[in-house]
C-alpha cells in the first residue's frame, strides 16, 4: 500500500521569505537539471546551492519529497494551462493525438517537469502524476463532448496518461529524451487502449 504524501509546502507571505523560497526552488531545479534525475538530491545540497541555512528549507519543506512535490504541483499547473483546445471538428482520436503532442512538447520544453513526472522519487508520485494528468485529459475530452461522463472513461483517461508516461519513461531512461519513435508508440498504445474502453 502506498504511503501518504507529507504536509504540503509552506508558502511564504513576506518579501524576504518569498525571495528565499524562490532561491530554494531555483537551486532545486538547477540540481535536477544537472543530475538529470531526482536521485541523490538532498535538502542539504539544495540549501548549499541556494546559499540559505538548512533551517530555511525545513521551514518551507518537511522533506526533499515535499520539495519535489511542490515543484511537481507547479509544473502540473503549467502543463494543464498549456493543454491544447480541440478544434471544432475534432473527434476523440484527433484530440488524443493533439493532447499527446502537447504533453510531449511541454516535457521537451520543461525538462525539470519532465524529470519530475517521468522519473519520480516514489510510486506515490507515479500514481499522483497519472491521476492529475488523467483528470485533466478527461476534463478536456468530456468538456468538448468527445467522450461520455462515466467513471470508467475517467479511469481510462488516467490509464492513458500512465501508458503514455510509461513509454516516455523508457525513452527518457534509454535515450535521454523523448524520441519520435517512442512518441509514435505512446500514441499507438493510448489510442488502442481508449478505443477498447469506448467500444465496451
Amino acid at each position: 500500500m502506498a504511503k501518504k504524501l507529507g504536509k504540503p509546502a509552506r508558502q511564504p507571505m513576506r518579501k524576504p521569505g518569498i525571495e528565499r523560497y524562490n532561491r530554494i526552488v531555483q537551486a532545486a531545479e538547477a540540481l535536477i537539471l544537472e543530475s538529470g534525475s531526482l536521485e541523490g538530491i538532498t535538502l542539504e545540497a539544495v540549501a548549499k546551492r541556494a546559499n540559505v541555512p538548512r533551517v530555511s528549507l525545513y521551514y518551507f519543506f518537511e522533506s526533499v519529497e515535499s520539495l519535489f512535490d511542490a515543484l511537481y504541483q507547479r509544473g502540473i499547473q503549467k502543463m494543464v494551462a498549456d493543454l491544447p483546445q480541440a478544434p471544432k471538428s475534432a473527434n476523440w482520436r484527433d484530440m488524443m493525438l493533439l493532447y499527446i503532442d502537447g504533453v510531449r512538447d511541454f516535457y521537451l520544453n520543461n525538462r525539470v517537469e519532465m524529470i519530475l513526472a517521468l522519473l519520480p522519487a516514489s510510486l506515490v508520485s507515479v500514481n499522483q502524476v497519472s491521476q492529475d494528468f488523467g483528470k485533466a485529459l478527461f476534463q478536456l475530452l468530456h468538456g468538448q463532448g468527445l467522450v461520455p461522463k462515466t467513471r470508467q472513461v475517467m479511469l481510462a483517461c488516467e490509464m492513458c496518461s500512465e501508458l503514455a508516461d510509461l513509454v516516455w519513461r523508457k525513452s527518457l531512461i534509454e535515450k535521454g529524451t523523448l524520441t519520435p519513435a517512442y512518441t509514435r508508440e505512446a500514441k499507438r498504445v493510448v489510442i488502442a487502449y481508449l478505443e477498447a474502453v469506448l467500444a465496451d
